[in-house]
């Protein structure tokens, strides 16, 4: 089980910064609002990795610890988390030489719910109950 929830996250981590990437890229272009200083192509793909594997051991230790509890629990969890993860860009203090400030949480926000949404999408072929 631990290697298939491994793995998962690993898959799960390439797919999240490849779409955060793309929407990055996407983004920049769009709006010509580019906030490489504080989200550059390292950080997103650092940042997803880390999360999807944080996602996949705390998937692992709830289906193990709260057997058939545990998939609604981690569900409930992931929500409830992604939510409070928007507490994060919010809080930051961006430099002034940025231009268009107001345009950085339509740049973070969505890229928060990546992971989650990597995460439902990819599991069933990895996973099947």
């Amino acid at each position: 089980m631990f290697r298939k929830v491994f793995f998962l996250g690993l898959t799960v981590g390439i797919t999240t910064a490849l779409a955060a990437y793309v929407y990055n890229r996407v983004y920049i272009f769009a709006l010509e609002a580019n906030f490489s200083k504080i989200v550059n192509t390292g950080s997103i793909i650092g940042v997803s990795f880390a999360v999807s594997m944080i996602i996949a051991v705390l998937y692992w230790f709830m289906k193990r610890w709260l057997k058939q509890k545990g998939e609604i629990v981690f569900n409930f969890t992931l929500v409830i988390l992604s939510f409070a993860a928007i507490y994060l860009p919010v809080s930051i203090s961006l430099p002034l030489d940025i231009s268009n400030p107001e345009l950085f949480m339509g740049l973070v926000v969505p890229m928060l719910f990546f992971p989650a949404l990597g995460w439902h999408t990819l599991k069933p072929l990895f996973i099947r109950e």
